[in-house]
Parts: structure tokens; C-alpha cells; sequence
């Protein structure tokens, strides 16, 4: 079973992880509820979504997903290890090798190997159970770590690394991807913030390793021993 490590209600509570049925409500610009709809601000908001519904019959979502992610589209791994996208696709941040809008949950690809994903803005920064690091999406600013500033529309491996272990979604700051090793090393790739320099391969925050827990706060890294 492929589930990520820190759980969508708080990283730092003992909650457990739970696998069942997924249920939606509330705000729905982008289809991102993934319930078949969309309200783009017109028709009185039909595409808004008043009371719970469950989305689809599958009972293997899990409350696996990082408060932090872009809140316009979903990028989610369930208890299968299945990668499932859906909302806006500006730059092909879904991972479908498109930029078509979907507003109900698409399989990425036919891996069952995931371990965590999360949406950054117009792109996105993934982790299998391997260790091993993925991207795509926008690449303007060399954010995808793969050296480089072309986009990519599917997921592609970042290097060879096999120590990965939690990508850090930074919100709507796209020009930037952050994620922490196994050793507690935490690395960017992208723009230049905090008097960073703007890079195309992940480099270490620093020379500080065995932080435990990380999360991205707008602009600002957060890490725990």
C-alpha cells in the first residue's frame, strides 16, 4: 500500500491515516471538486457545490494531502498508489499531457507506485515509493529541477536520486519547487527567493540536514527537528 507521510488535517498531530470515500463541498471556480461541474461566475453559480457530495464510488482516497497545495486543481495519491488529477491545467501541471480542464479525477498515467503528490502552482513535484523525485509542469524559472527551463506536460524523472522523501507544495508560487531528503536536507529548484540564486537543479537550503517535518508557508520554509 503507497500512502503519503503527512496527513491533510495538520502535519504535527497523531492522527491516523484514513482510506474510504471522498466528499466534497463549496467552492468549485476550476472544477476542482471533481465532481463533473464547473462555475466560471456565471448562471447564478451552478457549478458551486451547497451541500456534500460524494465524489464518484471509489473508497480508496485517503486525507493524505498537503494543506498547502494550489487550490484551483487536485493532485492526489490514493491508498493504491494510483496518481489521480483533475481542476486547471495551466502549463499541464495534471500531468496529461495536455492543458485541457478536467473537472472529474483522471488517472495519471498507469504507475501504481506513487507515494505523494502535490499541485505548486502551474506545476507540480511528485515522490514514488522508490525515493525518487518527479516534476512537470511550468519550467520557467528552472523550477522542475531537470536543468533546464522546458515545460513538461507528463511527469519526468528529476536525476537518479533515490532518497526523496516529501515534496513541499508551495501554493500559488509557481516559480519555485521545494522538497527534503531522507537525510532531513531540505533542496529548491526554480526562482530565487531569500536571497536564494535562481537554479535549474535542486540545491540544498543551507548546509542544515536532519530536520524531520517541512512545510512551506507562502514564501517561507518551516522545518522541524
Amino acid at each position: 500500500m503507497a500512502v503519503e507521510q503527512f496527513l491533510m488535517n495538520t502535519h504535527f498531530t497523531a492522527l491516523s491515516i484514513t482510506t474510504g470515500q471522498r466528499w466534497v463541498a463549496l467552492h468549485n471556480d476550476n472544477g476542482e471538486s471533481g465532481t463533473g461541474t464547473v462555475d466560471n461566475g456565471n448562471a447564478g453559480n451552478a457549478g458551486q457545490i451547497s451541500d456534500f457530495v460524494q465524489l464518484g464510488d471509489l473508497e480508496t482516497w485517503q486525507n493524505v494531502e498537503s494543506p498547502m497545495q494550489q487550490p484551483d486543481n487536485r493532485m492526489v495519491v490514493n491508498s493504491e498508489g494510483k496518481l489521480y488529477a483533475w481542476g486547471r491545467n495551466n502549463s499541464g501541471c495534471l500531468g496529461l499531457s495536455d492543458t485541457t480542464q478536467r473537472t472529474s479525477p483522471v488517472q495519471v498515467g498507469t504507475d501504481t507506485d506513487w507515494l505523494e503528490a502535490a499541485n505548486t502552482g502551474g506545476c507540480c513535484v511528485a515522490i514514488k515509493v522508490d525515493g525518487t523525485l518527479w516534476t512537470w509542469g511550468d519550467n520557467s524559472a528552472g523550477q522542475l529541477g531537470t536543468g533546464n527551463t522546458t515545460a513538461r506536460q507528463s511527469p519526468a524523472q528529476v536525476g537518479s536520486d533515490t532518497d526523496w522523501a516529501h515534496g513541499l507544495p508551495t501554493g500559488i508560487n509557481h516559480d519555485f519547487q521545494v522538497a527534503m531528503k531522507n537525510d532531513g536536507g531540505i533542496y529548491y529548484s526554480g526562482s530565487g527567493t531569500g536571497g536564494l540564486s535562481t537554479v535549474s537543479s535542486f540545491t540544498q537550503i543551507g548546509s542544515e540536514e536532519g530536520f524531520k517535518d517541512a512545510i512551506m508557508i507562502g514564501t517561507g520554509v518551516v522545518a522541524f527537528k
